[in-house]
């Protein structure tokens, strides 16, 4: 037997303690398992199609760059970092507002828009024939993915709890190196087709004709809520919307209100986690929008660079498939020690030396060390909330400020600066060393106040669920991932 929408309302008010994590009997954890496992079915290839169309259309603007876009639209230096920075600017200032969108809109509804969207900006970039018009196809691919990587983010959490987030956060995320390492030999054979005068239109062309797809079949393949989803059966709908009603409560039924708003924006602790973020992040910038650029100015051709910029993206798969299993069960922080020493290590290779296989490899170990902590970034945000509706916001906060690190990367790998951008590379060597000041001081922080917390117990059960949630992860019960 199967739930409809309508046996949600019986199960509102089931969940007296919040921000603890329900004791299961044995048969309850057969059921939880039993759910999980639709839950993954149905949400998880969804999303990384979603995402690897997403990676697609942003990162194929490093082909361009050197298969005749700049000749094409003579770009001055300042285009050159337009081109490519104009996106990240339009990304980061629609990002929170556009999860405020998501919160107002059905999942499937928003998703389909957005998507359909930047897949049409992406089109018609392939026909922009001056500076100015394709900057403005830039800014219009950049305001529709706003709301993507942060809307998932949100959206995942709508359907687990924070112990379970982690692992699926790395399978949806999983797509990005697998889009770079797939999308470079797919660009490869595309600039070598006739189908336009200039090599980097056929793979805008292309490319978007195919994610154009992708945008139109969400529609039909992604679950809103799971409240509101009829594949469970009646038992594991009942356990469902108890565990992640006392987890951080119902997406369908969560408001952004101004007092949630304001809690997100003055949490200095989503500042800092932005910070840990930038490290990987500006990582991720440097292999993708620069990666051919770097690889070329190896003395690489421009073809070999554009097939070659999928290898350290094959090698970030590989340590993500690796460290996956271990996503639910890992101390964030640790994450952060261990991956930015060798993320420094490798910038340093790529940058002070001269033999093209030690760059290379460089490259690819700065790959290995940014992708697979950026889905850990993403769910330290998401976990320590304590609420839904701050969680939307905070999500978006992160995403727009860990987007600043990589705003002025497009600026240090213009031509003005090759062959050695090292410029680039420093800037990259200081975002590692902020980002591992960021995770140590966090935990800090929540070790010392989880602690404070276990030795001081507050009662709250006077107080209604909806107060005890206003409270975010100020509730006494709520205890902080570290």
């Amino acid at each position: 037997m199967v739930t409809t929408p309508n046996d949600t309302d019986k199960y509102k008010d089931v969940v007296l303690n919040l921000n603890k994590e329900p004791i299961l009997t044995p048969e309850e954890e057969e059921i939880r398992k039993s759910y999980v496992r639709k839950i993954d079915a149905r949400i998880l290839p969804v999303v990384v199609m979603l995402y690897f169309a997403s990676s697609l259309d942003r990162g194929n603007i490093g082909v361009a760059m050197i298969h005749g876009l700049v000749e094409r639209l003579k770009l001055s230096n300042v285009d050159q970092g337009n081109v490519v920075a104009v996106f990240t600017v339009f990304y980061l200032i629609f990002e929170a507002p556009a999860n405020m969108i998501l919160k107002k809109w059905k999942p499937r509804y928003w998703f389909t828009l957005i998507v359909t969207g930047w897949s049409l900006s992406t089109f018609y970039l392939a026909y922009a024939h001056t500076a100015n018009l394709f900057i403005f196809g830039r800014v219009l691919v950049g305001t529709f993915e706003a709301g993507f990587t942060p809307g998932i983010v949100a959206y995942l959490s709508y359907w687990y709890t924070k112990t379970e987030l982690a692992s699926r956060m790395g399978t949806f995320f999983l797509a990005l190196p697998l889009s770079g390492m797939i999308g470079g030999p797919i660009a490869g054979a595309l600039v070598q087709t006739s189908l336009f005068e200039y090599k980097y239109q056929s793979v805008f062309f292309v490319e978007g004709l195919i994610t154009i797809g992708i945008g139109l079949l969400a529609f039909f393949t992604i679950y809103d809520y799971p409240e509101t989803s009829n594949f469970f059966t009646k038992e594991e709908h009942e356990l469902v919307v108890r565990r992640i009603t006392a987890d951080e409560g119902l997406a369908s039924e969560a408001k952004i209100s101004r007092k949630h708003t304001i809690a997100a924006f003055t949490d200095w602790k989503i500042y800092v986690l932005s910070i840990a973020g930038f490290g990987p992040g500006n990582g991720l910038g440097l292999i993708g929008f620069a990666g051919p650029t770097i690889i070329q100015s190896m003395g690489y051709s421009p073809t070999d660079a554009t097939y070659m910029a999928g290898i350290p993206y094959a090698c970030s798969v590989v340590a993500m498939l690796i460290v996956m299993p271990f996503y639910d069960r890992i101390k964030f922080w640790k994450s952060y020690v261990l991956a930015a020493p060798v993320n420094i290590f490798g910038c340093i290779l790529v940058a002070f030396t001269k033999r093209p296989e030690i760059r290379l490899y460089g490259l690819c170990l700065v790959g290995i060390a940014s992708c697979p902590v950026i889905p850990i970034g993403m769910t330290w945000v998401a976990s320590n909330c304590g609420s839904v509706s701050k969680r939307m916001i905070s999500t978006a906060i992160y995403t727009t400020l860990t987007g600043l690190s990589g705003l002025l990367t497009p600026y240090m790998f213009v031509r003005k600066y090759a062959p050695d951008y090292l410029i680039g590379y420093i800037f990259k060597i200081v975002m590692q060393i902020m980002s591992l000041i960021a995770a140590l001081t966090l935990y800090a922080y929540f070790f010392k106040e989880n602690t404070r917390r276990d030795a001081n117990p507050v009662d709250v059960s006077h107080l209604s669920t909806e107060e005890q949630r206003d409270m975010n992860d100020k509730h006494p019960d709520f205890r902080y991932r570290i």
